[in-house]
């Protein structure tokens, strides 16, 4: 029988005062996300001046990142810790859809005078998606686009370029000055242009530029809020009474740099793949739709790579296997297949990003570095650092059912010991989380394990 208007009503009219372990969980995830916001500020040595307060806030940012990673492992724990449930959080979310009006306000206030007066950030990588795509358009090649001569097409000034740590630059220890920066930009010919990162993203991401690439700043940022916009209703969808605590957390994350919704709120294409990754979360119960979803991140972004062993142990208890593997692979030969062809240097230039010896730069450890306290350590030792800690990580959601949801959203949190430990490396932990709550800790689940659903309502093996 189909539903009426009025239990389609019911089962989305908004809890005021909402009860059970979903909101328990979310209140945790909200306080995960002001520690997060307290692990990459300058609250404390922007008051205070001189070098022990400088150093006195880094140590308060690494204590607020390790309290973030705590919350995320209460937060996404199988069943929630008996204490939290005691305390019962949850009251907290008390008047929650007013709440969300106020943080819809809010961020509609944050966003709409840079997007009128077209002062949107525009930042290296957002101007090399762009670039990328005018050059598709034109039927060039956009992996050997200069990154100079693109900034230079911006108007934007040339210390937002990345340098990397060769020729007149090699010798440079820490991090290039201003000066630096411009005197290897102007050295003539390709070969000052080849102190620089060219186009380094997968083909995806200036490919979905394309539209808007000879737009105006504040329609691709329109362009870029788009796909934000359908995750915004797919979780109001998936979240039911909750949806206005939800929204109001999602939304919020506009103010931790680096997340999707920042990306976009800046015509950042990355945003893309940020969302797409969220996507195959949400929807990981329907295996053929979340695995095309996480191709289409990994054919934009290299952190999708990376999530790919955290998504194969979010899906550990729900099978389909045959069904993933397949949608996946054919998904990827589709759609980034003929850009591989079409540009033969495309795959090299990508992995050679990533092999690039770049200057230290992000949060982590590596602000010790930054800030002068400790001399540069071996990068090669760092990234080891990192690739270990992601493998423990893995390890760690592997090995123990109880945890493994919550390890294996932190996966990515290996990056913040990394050599460049960007705002966008680690952002996306807490729309993770968000989305894996709303997945994998659903109203009709045992309260001790996520509950795999087949069709029909039965728990199953099948397809593993």
């Amino acid at each position: 029988m189909m539903p009426t208007v009025k239990d389609v009503a019911a089962r989305w009219r908004p809890a005021w005062r909402p009860t059970g372990d979903r909101a328990d969980r979310l209140v945790v995830l909200a306080a995960a996300m002001v520690a997060f916001k307290f692990s990459n500020s300058q609250v404390l040595s922007q008051r205070v001046p001189g070098r022990a307060a400088l150093l006195a806030n880094l140590v308060l940012e690494y204590i607020a990142f390790v309290a973030f990673c705590a919350l995320i492992v209460v937060a996404l724990r199988r069943p929630l810790p008996r204490l939290v449930a005691r305390l019962r959080p949850h009251r907290l979310l008390a008047m929650s859809p007013l709440f969300s009006i106020l943080a819809l306000l809010l961020v509609v206030a944050t966003l709409a005078p840079p997007i009128a007066r077209g002062t949107e950030l525009v930042d290296d990588a957002n101007a090399m998606a762009v670039c990328g795509a005018r050059a598709i358009a034109a039927g060039a090649d956009p992996y050997q686009v200069a990154e100079v001569s693109c900034l230079t097409s911006f108007h934007l000034p040339l210390t937002l370029a990345t340098p990397l740590k060769v020729g007149p630059l090699a010798s440079v220890p820490v991090y290039p000055t201003p000066e630096q920066i411009a005197t290897a930009a102007s050295r003539p010919g390709r070969g000052g242009l080849h102190q620089f990162s060219p186009l380094g993203k997968p083909p995806l991401t200036p490919v979905v530029m394309v539209p808007v690439a000879h737009l105006p700043t504040w329609a691709r940022t329109a362009w870029t809020l788009l796909p934000v916009l359908v995750l915004l209703l797919a979780l109001g969808v998936a979240a039911g009474p909750l949806w206005p605590a939800v929204g109001a957390l999602f939304l919020l994350t506009l103010f931790l740099n680096g997340s999707a919704v920042n990306f976009a709120a800046n015509g950042n294409g990355e945003s893309f793949a940020y969302v797409l990754m969220a996507l195959s979360v949400l929807w990981i119960r329907r295996p053929a739709i979340s695995a095309v979803l996480l191709a289409l991140a990994v054919g934009s972004n290299q952190l999708a790579w990376f999530f790919v062993p955290a998504y194969i142990l979010l899906a550990a208890d729900l099978g389909f296997w045959r069904r993933r593997v397949a949608a996946g692979v054919i998904t990827l030969l589709v759609t980034v297949g003929p850009w591989l062809i079409r540009y033969p240097d495309a795959l090299p230039t990508i992995l050679g990003n990533l092999r690039a010896h770049t200057f230290p730069l992000g949060s982590g450890p590596i602000t010790l570095v930054l800030a002068g306290f400790v001399s540069p350590p071996s990068r090669t030792l760092l990234l080891g650092l990192t690739a270990a800690a992601m493998v423990a990580i893995w390890l760690w959601a592997a090995l123990s059912p109880r945890y493994r949801i919550a390890a294996s959203v932190l996966v990515l949190a290996g990056f913040w010991l990394s050599w460049r430990s960007l705002d966008e490396y680690l952002a996306q932990i807490p729309l993770l989380a968000l989305v894996a709550v709303l997945a994998l800790y659903g109203r009709h689940a045992p309260p001790g394990r996520a509950e795999p659903i087949v069709p029909g309502g039965r728990t199953s093996d099948a397809g593993r």
